[in-house]
């Protein structure tokens, strides 16, 4: 297996509710979409690993190839994944012991990084929105922020949009190997536009920590 970097956060996760109580409902639910083509470059072992990140209890969206793979490996990740089940323009968590949540809004934004310019509004939303792997620990950590600060929220997603638009298809490719531990986070001379994602990402991971 290859070496997932596990960063501590360096606040917990209730740090936000200590002064105050949040200002903002935070109803949406976000689901990570993973393609079967990860799933062939990287393995079932490393992607249970990466989706470990973002939460003890990820809600996932993939094909039934890819739910088997997530499943039998889900364990030893010490993962307990809900599945997305997807009707029409609306969907459902499956949850591990088979019981299935209401019916919810969908909104599949995860490959279009355009798609999370009002990312805010969707957050007070009662709604399932689709994340990509790249995009999963960004978007989930400015999510984390939303009830507590929605102007920094609001920041932060103007930094997220600035950030994707300049990273090339290869630059993609590279922090996703970066994120399996395929290739060197060194890329800050190399690699400016990837690596300037790359440190957004791991300043929100390590300060805005979730939950679970």
């Amino acid at each position: 297996m290859s070496q997932i970097t596990r960063l501590t956060p360096d606040c917990p996760p209730d740090a936000h509710k200590v002064m105050r109580e949040p200002e903002n409902k935070l109803n949406a639910l976000l689901a990570v979409k993973v393609e079967d083509s990860e799933l062939e470059r990287y393995g079932a072992t490393d992607l249970c690993e990466v989706l470990a990140l973002m939460s003890s209890a990820p809600n996932i969206i993939c094909s039934d190839k890819c739910q088997a793979a997530i499943q039998e490996q889900a364990t030893a990740a010490e993962i307990k994944p809900n599945f997305v089940k997807i009707i029409a323009s609306e969907g459902c968590l499956i949850y591990p012991d088979g019981a299935q949540s209401s019916m919810l809004k969908f909104y599949d934004f995860a490959g279009d990084y355009q798609n999370f310019k009002d990312f805010l509004t969707y957050l007070n939303e009662q709604c399932l929105i689709s994340v990509d792997t790249l995009s999963m620990l960004v978007l989930r950590s400015i999510s984390t922020v939303y009830p507590w600060d929605k102007l920094l929220a609001g920041d932060f997603v103007r930094q997220y949009l600035k950030a994707m638009a300049a990273l090339t298809a290869e630059d993609r490719l590279l922090l996703t190997d970066i994120r399996y531990g395929r290739a060197s986070s060194e890329i800050k001379q190399s690699k400016p536009e990837a690596y300037q994602f790359l440190r957004l990402e791991r300043k929100l991971f390590l300060q805005y920590p979730s939950e679970d």
